[in-house]
Formats: C-alpha cells, sequence, structure tokens
C-alpha cells in the first residue's frame, strides 16, 4: 500500500468514527463520503493538465479537512490543525521531510484567509478543488445551514447560494465550466424543492 492509500484509509476510518460517534444528532457527518472524495476526484483531474507534484496535491486533497474529524477541535482554525495533524501522520511513515513541508503549506493555505501566501500550482489546485468539490454536494451544504445552524429553508437556500458564489468566484476561469450550470441553477433556486427539482441537491 502507498503512501497515498494510506492516507486515504486513515481519512475513511476517522471519517467513519466520527459519523458513528455524532449519529442520530444534528452533528452526523462523514467527511470523506460527503467531501474529501470529491476534492480528490477534481485534484487528480486538474493535475493531469498541469506539472506538479501529484502525490503532494493528492495527499494534500485527503488531509486538507482531517482536523474535522474531531469535534473538539476549533473548527474556525480547522486549516491549522489539519497541517499539524497531516505533518504527524506523513512523519509516522518516514515521508520526505521537504514534501511534508509541501502538504503542509497547501493545507494550511488552502482557507481564504491565507490566499495571499498561496505561491505554488499545487496550491491552487487544491483551492479549485476544494471549491468545484462543494458544487457535488449541495444536499451537505444545504443540511448544514437547515440542520445544524437552525436556519429556515428560505435562508438556508439562500446560504447555499451565497458559500457557492464565493466559491465560484474563487475557481479558476477555464475550470468554471465544470460548474457553471450547476451555478446557475442553484442561484435560480428559492427552495430546497427547487434545489431537489433541478436534480442538483
Amino acid at each position: 500500500m502507498n503512501i497515498v492509500e494510506k492516507m486515504q484509509r486513515e481519512v475513511i476510518e476517522r471519517s467513519n468514527t466520527f459519523e458513528e460517534k455524532t449519529k442520530g444528532t444534528k452533528d452526523e457527518y462523514n467527511l470523506y463520503r460527503e467531501h474529501v472524495q470529491y476534492v480528490h476526484k477534481y485534484v487528480i483531474l486538474i493535475a493531469k493538465e498541469n506539472e506538479v507534484d501529484r502525490e503532494v496535491l493528492e495527499l494534500s486533497a485527503l488531509l486538507h479537512d482531517i482536523s474535522m474529524t474531531d469535534g473538539n477541535l476549533d473548527r474556525t482554525k480547522h486549516n491549522e490543525f489539519s497541517a499539524s495533524i497531516a505533518e504527524e501522520l506523513l512523519r509516522q511513515e518516514s515521508y520526505s521531510e521537504e514534501k511534508i513541508q509541501l502538504v503542509k503549506k497547501c493545507i494550511l493555505n488552502h482557507s481564504s484567509k491565507r490566499a495571499d501566501f498561496r505561491t505554488t500550482k499545487e496550491e491552487h489546485i487544491l483551492v479549485d478543488a476544494d471549491c468545484l468539490s462543494h458544487f457535488d454536494a449541495i444536499h451537505s451544504l444545504y443540511a448544514l445551514a437547515h440542520k445544524v445552524m437552525g436556519l429556515s429553508d428560505a435562508e438556508a437556500v439562500r446560504f447555499v447560494q451565497d458559500k457557492l458564489t464565493k466559491d465560484y468566484l474563487e475557481i479558476s476561469e477555464k475550470l468554471k465550466d465544470l460548474v457553471r450550470d450547476r451555478y446557475n441553477l442553484v442561484m435560480s433556486a428559492k427552495t430546497a424543492d427547487d434545489l431537489n427539482g433541478g436534480k442538483i441537491c
């Protein structure tokens, strides 16, 4: 089993454990199934068109939100905690120190608050993939707003629209076509039924 496969198994196991612990509560969530698998899919897709370190990119995608599987950690600092957890996990596998630092940099700077610190193609691709992934999990965004945050249907739809508008604007121009139709459907929605009717939620 290679390093990418090991880290994929790690995040799946942690995601499943978190989901089991929160089952039946408003916090029930499977990080891998509802988010990370999509980010991973997109980094692989985008990497084919770019000269990048694919292994670093895949590891960054798999581990970029891993701290979200620990309910005791501050989610507003998830990029910092996830970077630290990734470093620890990769060191346990005797992974290259140089590559560990590249993975950490990608994870730390995927937060929009650290956009000015991005200097590598891998960092920018991770951000693109993260933003694109939300269009594959619109139902999760709606559930977050409606069930976890307690917003009304109309407020939850507005939350989804605001979140995806922010993501859409951050996606590289050449990649916007991948989600343009879904974005337009979301923007025209008035209720959750509209999202379901458009088969996007």
